[in-house]
């Protein structure tokens, strides 16, 4: 018991005597031969070894079954109650499983009172240094203990090696080796992040509402001030953008928007969509029948209507602006041009807008259009005049024609230096 008392200044005397129960009875099970189970007397500082047998009227199997006269009172035929045995001298064999067990019990036990001092520090920024990886998660050194970063909450855009140094959110505690269980692409990494990088946050001045992000690709933060006199987007971004750039650039060239928070929806909405111009948001419900998609009308999302220019940029990279402001205000929201179809966001016909191409007579012709092709050619003779038809498909012969525009003059008659008469031939 002094033992377990001087255990118990940093392992929750529980668990210890869980974990010597535990391994009394597995090496009394080893050294008997039977299942048995063992308690810790607190009080007396001794083990008492269980056995657990069914009461029966007849004992046939004296290894399982117990009368009804040495079970514990009250106990009637075919209950299941547990029998004292004495605790028999273990072997060395069963001594040393006993050990192991215990050893590794005590050493989780540590690794988790450890580590709990990070269940308050949940949704918070932690910094941490690569140690290895273990198949697709990673295993970082926190300093106290170790952590996990598993392959689900890491972001594909990222890759990490051993010592590289890197920033993370506590995600969860578990009773696992090792058990603080961390994150890359939480939301609350980035509120981290900006948190980290503005003084007014940490201050308390300005507020980070709300965070959506697509890990690796994009990002929207929506900020607020508590004081009239500072700029909470202004106060975010940095001068000259310094203080986001950081932030993207711990999260590997993640782009992140911060926006105005408003308490109204509407308003909300506008900022969260920029930078894309918006000009008309309304709230839709079950009463708005005519507005809306099904879905946008249940939820109660909001429409919005944009000019035909602001479309592409409102709705961003397949529909990545759109998406990332509707789960930071929280609501479903449906982009529509101006003077288009409210039903999805696309034009019916009938709806008197401009189609995005011109009418086709500006255009040049189709190209079901025989006007618009090229005129059938002739015969292969008409083609050019040096050829004729090919002597497979029975024709006259091919003739070249005259040579005179390709040979020059004879050698003889060509200007030049005249040649050098031969030796010997001088006198001649």
């Amino acid at each position: 018991m002094a033992a377990i008392e001087e255990l118990a200044v940093e392992v929750d005397r529980a668990e210890i005597i869980a974990g010597v129960e535990q391994a009394a009875g597995l090496a009394a099970s080893q050294s008997s031969g039977r299942s048995l189970s063992a308690r810790l007397d607190a009080g007396k500082g001794r083990l008492i070894c269980y056995a657990r047998k069914r009461v029966a009227a007849e004992v046939q199997d004296p290894e399982t079954q117990v009368a009804v006269a040495a079970a514990p009172e009250g106990a009637s035929p075919g209950d299941l109650v547990e029998i004292p045995v004495p605790f028999g001298t273990a072997a060395r064999s069963a001594a040393r499983a006993a050990r192991a067990v215990l050893e590794a019990r005590l050493r989780a036990a540590r690794m988790l009172a450890r580590a709990e001092r990070y269940r308050e520090r949940v949704g918070k920024l932690e910094t941490a240094i690569v140690a290895r990886r273990e198949g697709q998660d990673l295993i970082v050194n926190l300093g106290p203990v170790e952590g996990r970063l598993p392959a689900a909450e890491q972001s594909r855009h990222e890759v990490f090696n051993p010592e590289d140094t890197i920033r993370v959110a506590v995600h969860a505690i578990e009773p696992h080796d090792p058990p603080v269980i961390l994150s890359r692409i939480a939301p609350s990494v980035l509120a981290g992040l900006i948190e980290r990088e503005t003084p007014e946050v940490r201050r308390g001045v300005v507020r980070v509402r709300a965070v959506a992000r697509h890990p690796g690709l994009r990002a929207k933060v929506a900020v607020s001030s508590g004081a009239p006199d500072v700029d909470a987007v202004a106060a975010c971004l940095g001068p000259g953008g310094s203080r986001i750039r950081a932030v993207s650039r711990e999260l590997r060239g993640e782009r992140v928007d911060v926006v105005l928070w408003n308490e109204q929806v509407e308003r909300f909405a506008r900022n969260a969509l920029r930078p894309a111009e918006v000009l008309d948001v309304r709230r839709v419900d079950e009463e708005s029948r005519e507005e809306g998609s099904r879905r946008l009308r249940e939820d109660g999302g909001l429409l919005v209507t944009v000019s035909e220019a602001e479309l592409p940029r409102t709705l961003g990279k397949r529909g990545q602006n759109v998406r990332l402001a509707s789960e930071l205000i929280g609501i479903p929201i449906e982009v529509v041009a101006e003077g288009a179809s409210p039903r999805g966001g696309r034009r019916g016909p009938g709806d008197g807008a401009p189609s995005r191409r011109g009418p086709r007579d500006g255009r040049s012709p189709g190209r079901g259009s025989r006007d618009s092709r090229s005129p059938r050619r002739g015969p292969r003779d008409a083609r050019s005049p040096g050829r004729g038809p090919d002597r497979r498909r029975g024709g006259p012969p091919r003739r070249h024609g005259p040579r005179d525009h390709r040979s020059g003059p004879a050698r003889s008659d060509r200007p030049g230096r005249a040649r050098r008469p031969a030796p010997g031939a001088r006198g001649r």
